[in-house]
């Protein structure tokens, strides 16, 4: 496992490389240790974006921005919530290293989710957990078959 030299700072990763990389699809596959993405050079990403999140990615049932006191895996979070609008997957024949990966297109609208966020009254978070008041939480959930 790869030992950065500095902590990564939130949103970043550890690469195999041992430099600190910021999250994202592109980055993960090439970047992280090959064990856990399957990395070929010779076998390229393929995204697709959507204007907005609909059941297109129904294998997703997290979101990847929530407001509140924590995050959410395995069901999408009661609102708000703004869901993954970008998937990103090696085409290879191997089932035994797929390799798909969710994240926010860039120039994702989210206003819609900031405003209801504004509207919605939260109860007051847990004081002894992170964090401790109400926050717009960006989710990296990572799960290898």
């Amino acid at each position: 496992m790869a030992a950065c030299t500095e902590d990564c700072r939130p949103g970043n990763f550890c690469g195999a490389d041992d430099t600190c990389h910021p999250f994202s699809c592109q980055n993960w596959y090439e970047l992280a240790n090959a064990t856990y993405t399957a990395y070929k050079p010779s076998l390229p990403l393929t995204c697709n974006e959507m204007v907005s999140f609909n059941m297109e990615f129904p294998e997703v049932d997290n979101a990847a921005v929530v407001f509140g006191c924590m995050g959410y895996v395995g069901s999408l979070p009661p609102p708000p919530y703004q869901a993954f609008n970008r998937r990103c997957s090696r085409d290879d024949a191997d089932l035994d290293s797929k390799f798909v990966c969710y994240e926010m297109a860039n120039g994702t609208n989210f206003q819609p989710f900031v405003e209801e966020a504004e509207r919605i009254l939260i109860d007051p978070c847990d004081p002894e957990g992170m964090p401790s008041v109400p926050s717009f939480i960006y989710q990296v959930t990572i799960s290898r078959e």
